[in-house]
């Protein structure tokens, strides 16, 4: 037995007001839930309401336990990301910039004015500001995946500052420059294949 999207809403409605506000955390739930109820209400209890409400009487402390995890650092989106990384499409890409940074020596673009260290600040910027602009002001929602991703962007910044120049026209070496671009240029494929993921995910919740 399926439910409505009316009955999809109210448990949806009913997590919200508990303060899971991360849209995906709340969607994984909804899923839980709705498939728990589904099974309670064909093995006898045929009203979506009593069944819900019996079923979080028995479970709501422990679903709502896994909310806790949206306040700290998320490991699992670190994880998700480098195993994003390893992906064969992705190592694919990173030879290839590899033998285009070997044929084309891009250090004399750069200056003591504008060096690759300011094109990748410039880079993090731009990403966290379209992160920032399309998650809470575009689509007005909050999206733990994406968020909890921004703390991969500002590990990336650090690794930046530690390992190219800040000052200074000094040569970049071609495995630097193929490392940082490949995990800033990975950072924002994933970034939007997240996004992607949640759009097509909410399109059962309208």
């Amino acid at each position: 037995m399926n439910l409505s999207k009316d009955e999809i809403r109210f448990i949806d409605t009913y997590l919200l007001s508990n303060d899971v506000v991360y849209t995906d955390i709340r969607q994984e739930m909804v899923d839980h839930i709705a498939t728990a109820v589904e099974e309670k209400m064909s093995t006898g209890q045929n009203e979506f309401y009593p069944a819900f409400k019996e079923y979080m009487i028995l479970n709501k402390k422990a679903i709502l336990k896994n909310n806790k995890k949206q306040w700290s650092f998320s490991w699992e989106v670190v994880r998700q990301f480098l195993l994003f990384l390893f992906k064969p499409s992705m190592l694919f890409f990173g030879i290839l910039l590899f033998f285009f940074f070997k044929k084309v020596d891009v250090n004399p673009y750069f200056s003591e004015s504008f060096t690759v260290n300011n094109l990748f600040f410039v880079l993090v910027i731009t990403l966290a500001l379209f992160q920032t602009g399309y998650v809470r002001w575009y689509l007005k929602k909050r999206f733990y995946a994406v968020e909890k991703a921004g703390n991969i962007l500002m590990i990336l910044y650090q690794l930046q500052l530690f390992f190219l120049p800040i000052f200074g026209k000094e040569n970049v070496s071609v495995y630097t420059l193929t490392l940082f671009t490949f995990l800033f240029t990975g950072y924002g494929v994933y970034f939007l294949k997240e996004i992607i993921k949640f759009n097509r995910h909410r399109l059962n919740y309208i």
